[in-house]
């Protein structure tokens, strides 16, 4: 082909070229138009799962009303955040006393140091009580919930042999105890734990926390839950757990001086799915006096919130549900609760 033969079919054919340009163009710019106006138009559809019907309140023993406190948020996004439209509810099974418990609960108050011989338990609905002159056992005798108490005064700490093993050694003899006792939970295997200093105080004849090692008599070990649903879980005091241990050492021996354990297994075949309020329907009811107080008022009414998440409240005592709450922090280690699922 020569040059005047290419000339000829380029301008012959040059036309329908720009033709077909044209057409794809057009097609294609259509089909895009209509995709945007379709995006644009979309309703969102939040799909939920509400087997429960209405989900009752969290109950937080011990908190107070969020009435007549003054809130101002200061936070890095400056506004009530939302962190999503739905969460997942788990139910909490309720437990019967199976057969066998007896020899449980004996083993149990056997490894708290009672002369089982000698103490024997009084049954007071589904509570057995162990106690002597220097401590006091409750069991649950439904799911083996208990709370240890042992009577200490200054005298207990006057050993020249006190001494505070690593965090590492810590966990493990708690572990360890928990496991001889048979309640050391799967999930709670699974989550957190952190070491807290503490040091008696003989005026209140309380504990204090300190907050280097070098300064504490005793030690508490927390045990909490694993995250849920990648939120992370907040207790009814916020700062501890209803699920610890305290212990006091000397030399390689250790005593435990309180313990409990107050936790309830979720179910995961009873799950449904909840709409979540919006942030500023969470901000709103912490306002208007709905916010449950766990800890920090210290006499203050104007209260700076510094952050604001959503969290998941494990309970200490028990009810129907795991749900998720608004957690509020501010100044002077503040903390209240607003309950998320929007009913």
């Amino acid at each position: 082909m020569n040059l005047t033969e290419l000339s000829y079919y380029f301008r012959k054919f040059l036309p329908y070229f720009i033709l077909f340009c044209l057409i794809f163009l057009i097609f294609f710019y259509s089909v895009k138009l209509t995709l945007i106006y379709l995006e644009s138009n979309k309703t969102n559809t939040i799909y939920t799962n509400e087997i429960f019907g209405k989900v009752s309140l969290p109950e937080i023993p011990g908190s107070s009303s969020s009435a007549g406190l003054k809130f101002t948020l200061d936070t890095i996004e400056g506004q009530p955040v939302t962190a999503t439209d739905t969460a997942k509810v788990y139910f909490l099974p309720q437990y019967n006393p199976r057969f066998g418990y007896s020899e449980k609960i004996y083993l149990i108050a056997k490894s708290f140091g009672f002369n089982t011989e000698v103490v024997k338990h009084k049954l007071v609905g589904k509570t057995a009580t162990f106690s002597d002159i220097e401590k006091t056992l409750t069991i649950d005798i439904s799911n083996f919930n208990f709370k240890f108490d042992r009577k200490v005064n200054n005298t207990l700490f006057t050993s020249p042999q006190l001494t505070i093993p690593t965090k590492t050694v810590i966990e493990n003899k708690a572990i360890d105890f928990l496991k001889k006792i048979g309640r050391y939970p799967d999930e709670l295997a699974k989550g957190t734990t952190n070491v807290i200093y503490l040091k008696f105080n003989p005026i209140n004849q309380n504990f204090v926390n300190v907050e280097k090692s070098s300064q504490a008599q005793l030690v508490e070990i927390d045990f909490g839950r694993p995250d849920v649903d990648t939120f992370k879980v907040v207790t009814p005091k916020f700062f501890t757990s209803q699920n610890y241990v305290i212990m006091l050492f000397q030399g390689e021996e250790f005593q435990i001086i309180k313990s409990q354990m107050a936790f309830f297994e979720k179910s995961e075949e009873q799950v449904g799915t909840y709409l979540v309020k919006t942030g500023e329907e969470a901000w709103s009811e912490l306002n208007s006096g709905m916010g449950l107080v766990v800890a920090g008022t210290q006499g203050q009414k104007n209260i700076l919130i510094k952050d604001m998440k959503l969290r998941y409240f494990d309970p200490d005592i028990y009810q129907n549900y795991l749900q998720p709450v608004y957690v509020f922090l501010g100044e002077g280690n503040f903390a209240a609760y607003v309950p998320a699922v929007k009913n």
